[in-house]
């Protein structure tokens, strides 16, 4: 789970926990315009699967608060992008949303890779299971596939 295996990030441990931290610094920090108070963590300091489903189920917990507030009203909510070339570039949520989706689903799919190095069959999980299992999120890619024109 630790071993450098050529990912994004230097196993597949950080994989996992940068996909965790993304959906909190979005939700929790940018969209909600605190990002000033953002502190990257160590991620050493999530040594073993215990500490990590802690800290995902709390990010967890953020946005399904978040997801179930009055998310249609923010929508189209300009908000500020705290890094790039500009300072001032803005975004609207939905599009903020979009790209949550898409990172999402860019390192899952990355998490198979070592799984086939190792001889093992990456877990299949069709998207009726994974709207069962994560339901806030699977409304998201729903409604970000057939209703949010994604301006990237």
């Amino acid at each position: 789970m630790v071993k450098p295996n050529g990912l994004s990030f230097d196993s597949m441990r950080g994989v996992f926990l940068h996909l965790t931290l993304v959906e909190d610094r979005w939700v929790s920090y940018i969209i909600t315009e605190r990002f000033k108070e953002w502190v990257d963590p160590d991620f050493e300091a999530f040594k073993d699967i215990a500490a990590l489903k802690q800290f995902m189920l709390q990010v967890q917990g953020n946005t399904e608060v978040y997801m179930s507030g009055h998310l249609a009203d923010e929508l189209n909510r300009q908000i500020a992008i705290p890094w790039g070339h500009r300072p001032d570039t803005k975004i609207n949520v939905e599009t903020a949303l979009c790209h949550m989706v898409m990172e999402n689903m860019v390192h899952y799919s990355e998490l198979s890779a070592p799984l086939w190095q190792m001889g093992l069959e990456a877990p299949y999980l069709g998207f009726r299971r994974y709207k069962n299992m994560n339901p806030i999120l699977a409304k998201v890619y729903v409604f970000s596939v057939y209703y949010i024109d994604c301006d990237f």
